[in-house]
């Protein structure tokens, strides 16, 4: 039987093994956040607290992320994701031994998110590298849309069991899970790392110059002179994309709180945190098959409108079924945006930068998202968190307008260029 042709990485068994340990640390990282989220909601009730904890995560990401790049381009990828997975671990046996003494505080809670955040700065950019070195470039689309998503299945399941951990009050249980989960990766990249690739993979674990140079001063000259235009606009309309439409999935708490009372806004949060990631495995699962057939800007342009009318529904919901409809919508079309930048960075970014360019994806994968959320809780006092989010719609409509020029250019340059195919047609 033959392999529909978005599965075809699948049959890489360096790959498979891959999938499974990320897919367990993944499921082990979302509970995780979504009980600190909790947690920090439950102490203090407040959205600036929810924004810190964004800011704490996700920020650090932009210090490291230079550094983690020019790491990454120096290093043998898998023996450095090993390593990172076993020091995630800390963040977690923090949080066990302060949750079973009884000592949680939001002071607490912040230098967890902290420590996670500063590294998943170096664990994020190290994990796309990896997958991208594993499986052959012509793989690399379809490897990255299938770990993206059994990530977001993870991130699906992960909330669930934290809506359990957080209905039976057993929150210590999470926290044993996703050290055991870093664990079991940390083993599985220990194996890989032992295994050569048989023809399926691309012998490049060490990168092309491993020498390195200056994080610093290199670091942003790479960035500069390794992008085409076209990759400074993705770059650009991703990173609006988070700094605006992601900070929602960071206040979902608060959102919660609008369409359901008391004890049932925790079960509301449970659900829109899951619903946020199956719209995220549904997107992934669409780009998967929508990257065989179309150009990565074009399709960036569709889910962003998409993007924008999920907003304005979300924004607009007052019941919990409406909310959790239009947040599928919106989380899957912001993924799918991420994945079409992800894959373009993959296949058409020199491997010697490879590492500091997926490190600035990173940096604004993680990093925008928690300013955005920091600013919306700035701002909440004085405004309503839906019109602060109706107003960032503004810059993404524009941008989108940009894209869409960038397109009609780039499609009167392709009829130039092969006027045959055009009259074929």
């Amino acid at each position: 039987m033959r392999l529909p042709k978005a599965a075809i990485p699948l049959i890489n068994a360096r790959l498979r093994m891959y999938l499974v340990g990320n897919a367990a640390s993944a499921v082990g990282t979302w509970a995780q956040r979504v009980v600190l989220l909790w947690l920090a909601w439950d102490i203090t009730q407040s959205s600036f607290m929810l924004g810190l904890m964004a800011m704490a995560d996700l920020l650090p990401s932009v210090i490291v992320a230079p550094f983690a790049g020019s790491l990454v381009d120096r290093q043998d990828r898998i023996h450095l994701a090993r390593r990172l997975q076993l020091l995630s671990t800390a963040p977690s046996c923090i949080m066990l031994m302060a949750t079973m003494a009884g000592l949680v505080s939001p002071a607490l809670l912040l230098l967890a998110a902290g420590l996670t955040g500063i590294l998943n700065g170096f664990d994020h950019p190290t994990r796309m590298v990896v997958v991208g070195s594993i499986v052959t470039k012509e793989d690399v689309p379809g490897a990255v849309a299938i770990n993206s998503m059994v990530f977001n299945l993870a991130r699906m399941l992960g909330p669930a069991a934290a809506g359990l951990a957080l209905t039976w009050g057993a929150l210590w249980s999470i926290f044993i899970f996703n050290v055991i989960s870093y664990l079991l990766f940390s083993l599985i990249l220990s194996r890989l790392a032992c295994q050569k690739p048989s023809g399926n993979g691309q012998e490049d674990n060490v990168p092309d110059n491993p020498a390195g140079d200056n994080p610093q001063s290199s670091y942003w000259s790479a960035i500069r002179h390794g992008l085409t235009g076209q990759h400074k606009l993705l770059l650009l309309f991703f990173a609006l994309m988070a700094l605006i439409y992601r900070p929602i999935f960071e206040l979902l708490p608060a959102f919660a709180d609008h369409v359901a009372v008391g004890d049932a806004s925790a079960r509301a949060f449970s659900w829109m945190t899951s619903a946020q990631g199956l719209g995220a495995m549904i997107g992934a699962l669409l780009t998967s098959i929508l990257l065989t057939r179309g150009t990565p800007l074009s399709l960036t342009i569709g889910f962003g409108l998409s993007a924008a009318l999920a907003c304005g529904l979300f924004l607009m919901s007052n019941v919990l079924w409406t909310a959790l409809l239009s947040l599928t919508l919106l989380s899957g079309a912001i993924l799918a945006n991420g994945i079409c930048t992800q894959v373009v960075l993959q296949t058409q970014v020199p491997d010697s930068i490879r590492g500091k360019v997926l490190s600035l994806y990173t940096m604004i994968f993680r990093g925008l998202p928690g300013l955005g959320a920091m600013a919306v809780g700035v701002f909440s006092d004085e405004s309503s968190e839906r019109i602060i989010f109706a107003l960032g719609s503004l810059p993404i409509l524009i941008m989108l307008l940009i894209l869409l020029s960038a397109l009609r250019k780039e499609s009167r340059r392709t009829s130039r260029c092969h006027p045959h195919d055009n009259f074929r047609h």
